[in-house]
């Protein structure tokens, strides 16, 4: 690493130009999201997340060249980290420096395990990873539909969907966790965190509905509005669950038929999603809908103990 470059934690001054370092790292993900300034500010606030502890910066003569930003997920012993280094400053150290500096906070946090998630694509940053220890253990697919394939005569109400209702956000809480409980990667939320969420950039409790079956929640959908690299409105499935009591009775499949409409009503011509490669079921559905695969990713692991 270049004898002038500086590693230390973040400060708010360092806000505008986070801002550009972080859609450059946006840009080379999979699903080339754009981040506006309130998204940025909404990850830096979210619950059990400490900026000034958490995100380390990259300094050469006064200038941001990088960063490396810690997401804690204690619940199943490991940290999250997303990283950047400005292209012009690559293959000098500087990846392996803002991890030196970030692993004591990584075990002061308790984690056994980081993961990293890059592009498949990115040969040079999968190299890096390769160097420091990290071995590539999931892939990841990441799925497009276009939403003029979604009719309304295509959407049965077999179990009646309603949007999300103040006070509701422990029964969302409770239905997600139950339904992705064993899923890779899956960190159990609280009903803080879900609640926070609920309320960043691009979220909407009417984006957000529950399936009954009489008085209980048997499934739900999160949907989403987001940018792309071009500007362009799309729309995101972040989450679509079942009760496990309930699968197999097609609740899945009108979930995602109703939050698609719902996308599209908003206006986007095509919805994404990210797809587990291993959860074969899962797939099978967004494809018999029209889902296709359009790109991938890899999880990357190291073992901290």
């Amino acid at each position: 690493m270049s004898s002038d470059c500086i590693i230390r934690n973040y400060h708010p001054d360092d806000f505008n130009t986070l801002v550009q370092l972080k859609n450059e790292a946006a840009s080379l993900a999979a699903d080339g999201r754009y981040l506006s300034p309130q998204a940025v500010c909404d990850t830096l606030g979210r619950p059990n997340y400490t900026p000034e502890q958490d995100l380390f910066i990259a300094e050469i003569s006064g200038a941001l060249v990088g960063y490396l930003d810690i997401t804690d997920e204690a619940r199943i012993g490991r940290v999250v980290l997303e990283c950047l280094v400005l292209s012009e400053h690559r293959q000098q150290g500087v990846s392996e420096g803002l991890y030196r500096q970030a692993l004591p906070r990584m075990k002061a946090l308790g984690a056994k395990v980081a993961h990293v998630n890059v592009h498949e694509d990115n040969t040079l940053v999968r190299l890096v990873l390769e160097k420091m220890g990290f071995n590539s253990i999931r892939r990841f697919y990441e799925l497009e539909i276009d939403l003029d394939i979604i009719t309304e005569s295509s959407i049965s109400t077999n179990f009646p969907i309603h949007p999300l209702q103040a006070g509701e956000e422990a029964t969302l809480t409770e239905l997600q966790n139950l339904a992705y409980a064993g899923s890779w990667g899956y960190n159990p939320n609280t009903v803080e965190e879900i609640g926070y969420t609920i309320n960043t950039a691009g979220n909407a409790t009417e984006g957000i509905c529950l399936a009954q079956d009489q008085d209980r929640p048997v499934g739900y959908f999160w949907v989403r509005i987001e940018h792309d690299k071009q500007g362009k409105h799309r729309g995101r499935v972040s989450m679509l669950g079942t009760d496990p009591d309930y699968r197999g009775r097609g609740i899945g499949r009108e979930l995602l038929l109703a939050g698609l409409s719902f996308l599209k009503s908003r206006g986007p011509r095509v919805a994404q999603l990210t797809v587990d490669s291993e959860n074969l079921v899962a797939e099978s559905l967004y494809r018999s809908i029209g889902f296709t695969r359009i790109d991938s990713s890899l999880w990357y692991e190291k073992v901290l103990y």
